[in-house]
């Protein structure tokens, strides 16, 4: 359980197919009474190492007490399933982040849409 910044959720598709960009929001609750600054970070687990990133453009915010604050993100899919790992940490007056949650959530690979083959006709020519 977190102390000061409790993730809630991690917004994602249950699947995604390889190549495309996945858009996901990790949602953190400030648990403390006044205002904290809230980061969040992600990592993908999917049999490489170091696990890639995750990209937040914005990836902190000063959050009031009891308040929700959603850090939107996104990771381009690999050939495999992923298990995003997402983490928060609070802020101190000493000038430093303190670790204070994870939360994971699985993205499966979907299967690539089929091709359509149009019916097509073969017609016969004829010389002149």
């Amino acid at each position: 359980m977190a102390q000061y910044a409790d993730i809630i959720e991690i917004v994602a598709p249950s699947q995604a197919t390889s190549g495309n960009r996945v858009d996901i929001t990790v949602r953190v609750k400030n648990t403390y009474s006044g205002v904290i600054s809230i980061m969040v970070g992600g990592a993908m687990e999917y049999a490489v190492s170091p696990w890639p990133g995750i990209d937040f453009p914005d990836n902190w915010a000063n959050v009031d007490g009891g308040a929700i604050c959603s850090f939107p993100g996104s990771f381009m899919m690999p050939d495999k399933r992923v298990t995003i790992h997402a983490y928060s940490y609070w802020y101190r007056s000493d000038g430093y982040w303190y670790f204070d949650d994870e939360l994971t959530r699985v993205v499966e690979v979907a299967a690539a849409p089929q091709p359509s083959i149009s019916e097509f006709r073969i017609v016969d020519y004829v010389k002149v």
